[in-house]
């Protein structure tokens, strides 16, 4: 995949202080069915920033410069949260949550790609084992899929998924744990 300036730019311009940050706090080691967090992505195949294009690229910062309308650079919650166009302003003020990583107040546009990066692609790992395509996921459907072929660690991870231990998934539950382990 052709690699754009502006992706590269980013890696440069903000991985190193990521790294320096993440490397000086001491964080239990998560394991879902002995596997990390990023082990579980990579059994999903989970390509973040590697599976962007120049017109992904190009549509987030298109996306990000429409809601960030005092040109800052940045989405406050006034912004993004109150005067935003899309969805409901619940759905609005979780993503705002979710993409302000370092809590701030403000979603920086970094924290803006970051976050598109991994629920698009999350989404459309959900999607994709959704069977009857009613926006819920069942365990069944998750251990038909074979997305990940060791039934161990499929129910495991689906475990881990399930937070409320329903047995099904919803976009905004899976989401919330693939983030955590995106971000780890």
């Amino acid at each position: 995949m052709k690699t754009s300036l502006l992706v590269s730019s980013l890696l440069v311009c903000f991985l190193p202080p990521l790294i320096l940050a993440q490397s000086k706090e001491v964080k239990p080691k998560i394991l879902i069915g002995g596997k990390t967090p990023r082990e579980v992505l990579i059994e999903f195949k989970f390509q973040g920033f590697l599976a962007l294009n120049d017109q992904h690229w190009q549509s987030y910062r298109r996306v990000f410069s429409l809601t960030d309308t005092n040109g800052d650079g940045r989405h406050s919650k006034e912004e993004y949260i109150v005067n935003g166009r899309y969805m409901t302003e619940q759905s609005r003020r979780g993503i705002f949550q979710a993409s302000d990583y370092n809590k701030d107040g403000y979603v920086s546009a970094f924290e803006y790609f970051e976050n598109r990066i991994i629920t698009d692609e999350a989404k459309l790992i959900f999607e994709a084992m959704d069977q009857n395509r009613n926006g819920q996921l069942t365990r069944v459907e998750f251990m038909a899929s074979k997305r990940i072929r060791d039934s161990k660690l499929a129910a495991a991870i689906f475990k881990a998924l399930d937070t409320n231990g329903n047995g099904e998934l919803v976009i905004p539950e899976y989401l919330r744990v693939w983030g955590k382990w995106a971000r780890n």
